[in-house]
This record gives C-alpha cells, sequence and structure tokens, in this order.
C-alpha cells in the first residue's frame, strides 16, 4: 500500500516561517527584494514523507540519488522541484530522496547516511556538508545543534560551545571523522558519492539570500549547487 505525506504546508519549518514572511512584506527593503525576486506571488509548497522529510517517499524501487546536508539541502524558501538535489535527481533521471535536514550538522549527515544508504542502496550519494562550525549534540532524545549564530541556546549550550572553539581541532576533527565516515560507507555498498562542502563552496561562488525568506540560497544559486555536483559526479 502506498504512503501518504504526512503533511503539506505553505511554510517552511526553519527561517521561511509565516511569521517572517509576513515582516518581510511589510518592510520596505525586504519587501521590494521579494517583489524583484518574485516571492510576493510565487507559491511555495512543502510537502514531508511519512519519514518526516521533504521528499517523496521512500518506496520500492529504489532507483534514486540519496541527497544529505542542512537547509540548504532541504531548500529552505524555494520550490521543491528547483532544489539541487531535484535538479540533480532530474537530470541523471532519477528520483529524488532528499535527507535534508535545518540546522544539522555533518555528525548528523552521517547518522542519516548510516541509517538510510544500506538500506535503499542508491544509484549515488550526493553531500552538501553543512558548516565545519556546526556541531549537533543529543539530549534526551532530541537532537540539536550548537552554532555560534543560533540565539536559543541556553547557559550550558553556550558553554559547551566555548569549550568547543577553544581549540579549532574539535570542530574541524569532527567535520573530518563525519565525512570520512560518509565516504567510507559509501565505498563498502560501492555506491558513486559526491561531497561538497559548504565552507569550501561559498568560498568559490558569494552567497546570494534569494531565497523567500531573504536568508537562503534561490532557485538560481540550487541550479548553480546542482551543476557544481554533477560535474564532481562526472569527473569522479
Amino acid at each position: 500500500m502506498k504512503k501518504e505525506a504526512l503533511s503539506r504546508d505553505s511554510f517552511g519549518g526553519g527561517g521561511d516561517s509565516k511569521r517572517r514572511f509576513i515582516g518581510n512584506m511589510h518592510d520596505p527593503m525586504a519587501f521590494k527584494k521579494l517583489c524583484r525576486l518574485g516571492w510576493d506571488k510565487t507559491q511555495i509548497t512543502y510537502r514531508y514523507n511519512s519519514e518526516k522529510f521533504r521528499s517523496i517517499e521512500f518506496e520500492e524501487p529504489h532507483n534514486a540519488i540519496a541527497c544529505f546536508g542542512c537547509s540548504h539541502t532541504l531548500g529552505e524558501g524555494v520550490r521543491q522541484e528547483y532544489r539541487w538535489s531535484d535538479v540533480v535527481a532530474k537530470t541523471l533521471d532519477l528520483k529524488c530522496y532528499n535527507f535534508g535536514v535545518c540546522g544539522s550538522g555533518v555528525n548528523s549527515h552521517y547518522e542519516l547516511v548510516n541509517k538510510w544508504v544500506p538500506i535503499i542502496k542508491p544509484k549515488a550519494v550526493f553531500v552538501f556538508a553543512s558548516y565545519h562550525i556546526r556541531f549537533d549534540l543529543y539530549e534526551r532524545g532530541k537532537r540539536f545543534a550548537i552554532h555560534r549564530q543560533f540565539g536559543d541556546q541556553d547557559k550550558i549550550q553556550m558553554q559547551m560551545w566555548r569549550k568547543l572553539i577553544s581549540d579549532d581541532r574539535n570542530l574541524s576533527l569532527n567535520h573530518k571523522k563525519s565525512i570520512e565516515a560518509i565516504k567510507y560507507i559509501c565505498l563498502q555498498l560501492d555506491i558513486p558519492c559526491v561531497i561538497i562542502k559548504v565552507d569550501d563552496y561559498y568560498q568559490d561562488v558569494p552567497f546570494q539570500a534569494h531565497a523567500r525568506d531573504l536568508q537562503h540560497p534561490g532557485e538560481d544559486q540550487h541550479a548553480h549547487i546542482a551543476n557544481t555536483m554533477l560535474k564532481e559526479f562526472y569527473n569522479a
């Protein structure tokens, strides 16, 4: 029996909130930018599958690619079919399984790769690896990311953050070992794997906050990310 998507929303669970959109519509500068980008009239639908990912269902046959990352992969503030993951899948004539999680770091990417890739055995794995300064922790079963840009951290989390950044090796090693672990899983399963680090990508390409929330990459930048991923895939 075919599974039904859990929900369908007009706004995202991260930066692309209804509250931010209304606020931007009432801010003269932000409203002007929204109109220039077409977001004053363009609708976005967020469809979540039964596993709570903004993706189609993970159903056999798994003739698909699997994409992992943070909100830049989930596609916060852009239409689903214009995300880099969907553009790559369409180019390769495969289904798109998107495992993007807002606010997540590379250790969360690894956790999802480790859980799902051996099950679905995708034709290829693509990872837009989150910022190296982001670190995921778990407390009573709930994930939270420690990040200097997140303003909702409590005192204990801020103390942990200060300890982490006291030596750059803490974050650098976490980032490196998670990426190497993802590569190893794909190697063991003989699955092509493309990993592009968000930090490296935005060093070479200017970040353009053209998504509807005016905080995330827009559809034009998602197209460029897709082309970058495909170039790496074809050259592998």
